[in-house]
């Protein structure tokens, strides 16, 4: 498992080059079903980066999405709502996991990346499913940072609401 410092930096690494992606795909709304290669990179590792960190608060590196949709911290975050600073674009990435019975608990964009891992189904790593994945994993790794609710006052770069601390 990754140390608290690692997936940090993880994060500051993947939201800069996503935010460098900007000077190749102009972000804008109508450009989040964009894909490619380049998205298909970052779109993977933020995922990776969801996961480390779902395992990290789940406190079982062999824990799941099966477990970390029953985990009252990350469902409990269904209604956190982020902005996509460079469109101004709200969302909620972890909304699929606020619903009352666990069985309905899903993410798309999750649900895409398995198909993107196990089917390399290039069109599926969409610039929209990198934002959320990214912002999701945001989400997660404040939590680990901040343990407690405190908040730091280094914000994303990317993300309205997300602060994680410099390295």
């Amino acid at each position: 498992m990754p140390t608290h410092s690692e997936l940090v930096r993880m994060y500051h690494m993947l939201e800069k080059d996503t935010n460098d992606l900007g000077t190749t795909i102009h972000f804008d709304q109508k450009n989040f079903n964009t894909f490619g290669l380049r998205v298909y990179n970052l779109f993977f590792l933020a995922c990776n980066l969801f996961e480390n960190a779902a395992k990290e608060i789940e406190r079982n590196p062999n824990s799941d999405m099966g477990d970390w949709k029953k985990n009252p911290t990350i469902s409990g975050l269904s209604e956190t709502v982020l902005t996509f600073k460079p469109t101004g674009y709200k969302f909620k990435p972890l909304k699929g996991l606020g619903y009352r019975f666990v069985r309905y608990r899903t993410l798309t964009w999750w649900n895409d990346y398995n198909s993107t891992k196990h089917e390399l189904s290039l069109h599926k790593a969409t610039l929209q499913n990198l934002i959320f994945a990214l912002g999701s994993a945001g989400i997660l790794v404040e939590i680990i940072a901040f343990p407690g609710g405190i908040t730091g006052s280094n914000p994303s770069i990317l993300f309205g609401n997300v602060y994680i601390p410099e390295i």
